[in-house]
């Protein structure tokens, strides 16, 4: 169907968040990687540069094949001689096992799954600090390179999002963690709302971070390091930098309706992917993968009729 013309660029809204805090129960994959090599071998693993990351520093990168297409994202924690690694829901034992498999015959390095022990939350509004002071954290320790104890649990502002604020905390506190912000004026809500949140925040995770997609056609450029030597997808993500080859990018699609998932045709653009799509009060909201040629344009018609406004991410 066809294509509108003109480019647009929306400025991202806040209108969506709650306005002091909701707390989500993000299911996700936690590894731990334990030795005196543990910077030296994610190093050599992930898309970012761990060498220097300091106690309770945070680096995010990605887990990437041969191909350079996203494996998993890697949101690091180091613990001195041991380093937390936050990964996408459902990808743990996978991830585990790249991790494993590239540790060299004379380096002491266990990999250990805590996808059980450990919990991830995410507390996102328009004043998330709020629910923090009154548990007596001071939030201006808070930063997206770093991770600030309290008590048993990290926290650290989430690498996309400002407004987002992650938690990982042991399993068997999780709950009374989720009280204690609810009586702080979180509001707990359930995963069905954070479907709307999410995309509507920017906020990637397994519908866009696996193997279909590439980092730069995310725009996630800053999660690559192809300054640091060598990790698996480094020569593809080098050539596609230096011969600028980039075939797709990621935006937002609104409509009035809820917008069809998966891969469409469409007119006079091409092959739009969608990678997750739900409703919410505006109408249908989804985030999709559009061939770059097209990335200027206003909307696009579906072949049901549809039509669906684009925004950047």
């Amino acid at each position: 169907m066809a294509a509108g013309s003109h480019s647009v660029e929306i400025m991202a809204n806040l209108n969506h968040l709650h306005p002091v805090a909701q707390v989500y129960s993000i299911p996700s994959s936690v590894s731990v990687v334990e030795g005196p090599t543990t910077l030296e071998h994610l190093n050599r693993i992930v898309s970012i540069d761990t060498l220097d990351l300091p106690l309770f520093g945070r680096r995010d990168g990605l887990l990437c094949n041969a191909n350079g297409r996203i494996l998993d994202i890697a949101t690091i924690c180091n613990l001195d001689g041991r380093a937390l690694i936050l990964g996408n829901h459902g990808t743990g034992n996978d991830t585990r096992h790249n991790l494993a498999s590239g540790i060299p015959w004379n380096e002491e390095l266990i990999v250990k799954d805590a996808d059980a022990a450990i919990s991830h939350l995410v507390l996102i509004g328009k004043a998330p600090e709020r629910c923090l002071v009154g548990l007596g954290i001071d939030t201006t320790k808070l930063s997206n390179d770093g991770w600030l104890e309290f008590g048993n649990s990290l926290l650290s502002v989430h690498w996309s999002c400002p407004e987002a604020i992650q938690i990982l905390v042991p399993t068997s506190h999780r709950d009374s963690l989720v009280s204690a912000l609810v009586d702080n004026g979180a509001q707990d809500s359930g995963m069905e709302q954070w479907g709307m949140v999410r995309i509507l925040s920017g906020i990637l995770d397994h519908n866009e971070l696996n193997p279909n997609n590439l980092p730069f056609e995310l725009g996630l450029d800053h999660l690559v390091a192809l300054d640091k030597g060598c990790y698996p997808g480094q020569e593809i993500h080098a050539r596609m930098e230096s011969r600028d080859a980039l075939a797709r990018c990621l935006i937002r699609l609104k409509s009035a309706e809820l917008v069809p998932s998966g891969k469409s045709k469409i007119q006079n653009v091409g092959v739009v992917t969608v990678t997750d799509s739900c409703d919410s009060e505006e109408g249908g909201i989804a985030l999709a993968l559009i061939p770059r040629a097209a990335s200027e344009i206003e909307k696009i018609e579906f072949e049901n009729g549809l039509t669906a406004q684009i925004e950047s991410i």
